[in-house]
């Protein structure tokens, strides 16, 4: 069962960062808006440091905002940042590819 949520938090980040890709006209702000809001729905963590169990950083965040009002949390912007450059770098890489192919 827990696995089918994993596949519809991926169904569904895709869809909503595809959806907000075409809000955009400039190809630098596409990529940036798709890069941030799909590492935003899709990276994942554990939930507290020693624990085992993994959730969306976005949850954790917003938990830890609520219960500890402390606004950084390093230990969860190191993994979205790392997602968010491997997405960005792909979709540069598979737009040149595209390009040069045509």
């Amino acid at each position: 069962m827990i696995y089918v949520a994993w596949f519809l938090n991926l169904l569904l980040a895709l869809i909503i960062a595809m959806i907000i890709r075409k809000l955009f006209s400039n190809i630098i702000l596409k990529r940036l808006s798709y890069a941030l809001f799909l590492s935003l729905f899709i990276t994942f963590w554990f939930l507290y440091p020693g624990s085992e169990d993994f959730a969306p950083i976005l949850s954790i965040y917003l938990l830890d905002l609520i219960e500890s009002e402390s606004f950084i949390q390093m230990r969860l912007i190191r993994p979205f940042t790392l997602v968010f450059f491997l997405i960005f770098f792909l979709d540069f890489v598979i737009f040149r590819y595209k390009s040069k192919k045509k």
